[in-house]
């Protein structure tokens, strides 16, 4: 508990030091970050470092932990490095492409199996058996599978609170099957992630004080998938595919994304604002709000999302041994995924309320 408490506190009071500071932030970083860019869901200007508040959290509680854990959290931060410096300069206002900051989280990735010694293990499932049972081909699904889920939580960084609650419920679905295993090492480092988050939270949800920035975001994807990979190699009965079916729903949504650029020929790395999120909001924005009521239709778009985004993670604990299950809820919740977001993207292709285009006139 008191693990909790420091790193929850740490953040909470980061946080607090980062708002207070916030027209500094606004002056030297701005860079046209704050409502300007394409995916933006909001029109004032707020800082992007809610990343630095979670790394004060968690340096702060890093020394409670025992011998083990210690250990296992210094490689992670030290893993983390390049990912976290690649989205702060993002985040403070330095033109840090998106390629540049993939190439980043794939360096996280490889450091990261160096000094854990960790690469995804072999997995006993038709198409998988042979391809993990090679080292290499192991360790390069590793990096590609480690930098893939952290772009995709930083895509679903779009709504206040998204990325940060989905994160939270993640880390609790695997501290619950650590603490099942009796992985008290695991389990104590992510009650330090789950405390440094929910610190954050509370200046994010629901009305957007400080973001999480790409910083923090690819941060918690690296370091999840991370504990992810760690639950998996040190405990050969977890399957690998019941913790995959904790990231399904950024999995999902990023390729997506992906598959829709390509088809429209755009750059698969470009922004845009057909996330399945967005289309929540406008959908809300659509039937219900208007354009104009974006401080109601952004945080409520997140706590529509959550329950849909978690379900998964309650069946990966149900089905943490049992890998052709999971497989077949996996496959299910993207079917589920993209009928859902087809649904979506129908109902928000509808002209906006007649109300909200009055009060958007110039």
């Amino acid at each position: 508990m008191s693990l909790f408490i420091v790193s929850c506190a740490a953040s909470i009071l980061a946080g607090l030091a980062i708002y207070a500071t916030k027209p500094l932030h606004i002056r030297y970083t701005a860079k046209g970050h704050f409502g300007s860019a394409l995916q933006s869901s909001h029109d004032f200007p707020t800082p992007r470092l809610g990343g630095v508040a979670i790394l004060v959290g968690v340096l702060a509680g890093v020394f409670l932990l025992d011998d083990q854990a210690r250990q296992l959290g210094f490689w992670m931060l030290i893993s983390s490095i390049p990912v976290f410096l690649g989205g702060l300069g993002e985040d403070i206002g330095f033109d840090i492409k998106p390629t540049q900051r993939l190439v980043a989280s794939l360096i996280s990735a490889a450091l990261a199996g160096m000094l854990l010694g960790y690469w995804v293990p072999y997995i006993d499932f038709p198409g998988l058996r042979l391809l993990t049972s090679v080292s290499l081909i192991s360790v390069i699904i590793t990096i590609i599978v480690s930098g893939g889920i952290c772009h995709a939580v930083n895509l679903l960084d779009g709504l206040n609170g998204l990325s940060i609650c989905w994160a939270i419920c993640a880390a609790i679905a695997m501290a619950v099957m650590a603490l099942s295993v009796n992985d008290m090492a695991v389990f104590r480092l992510l009650i330090l992630l789950i405390g440094a988050s929910i610190g954050i939270l509370v200046s994010n949800f629901p009305l957007g004080k400080i973001f999480l920035g790409d910083a923090g975001a690819c941060t918690l994807g690296h370091v999840l998938a991370w504990m992810a990979l760690l639950l998996m190699n040190r405990h050969p009965e977890i399957s690998p595919l019941a913790l995959l079916l904790i990231f399904v729903w950024p999995i999902t949504d990023m390729l997506l994304s992906m598959l829709r650029r390509k088809k429209s020929g755009r750059p698969i790395g470009q922004p845009d604002r057909l996330h399945f999120h967005k289309m929540v909001m406008r959908v809300l924005e659509i039937k219900f709000f208007t354009r104009a009521r974006r401080n109601l239709t952004n945080p409520l778009g997140t706590l529509i999302i959550l329950p849909m985004a978690t379900v998964p993670m309650v069946l990966a604990i149900e089905f943490k041994t049992q890998t052709g299950a999971a497989f077949i809820a996996f496959c299910g919740f993207v079917a589920l995924f993209v009928v859902t977001y087809s649904w979506a993207l129908r109902r928000a292709g509808q002209p906006v309320h007649r109300k909200s285009r009055k009060l958007n006139q110039p």
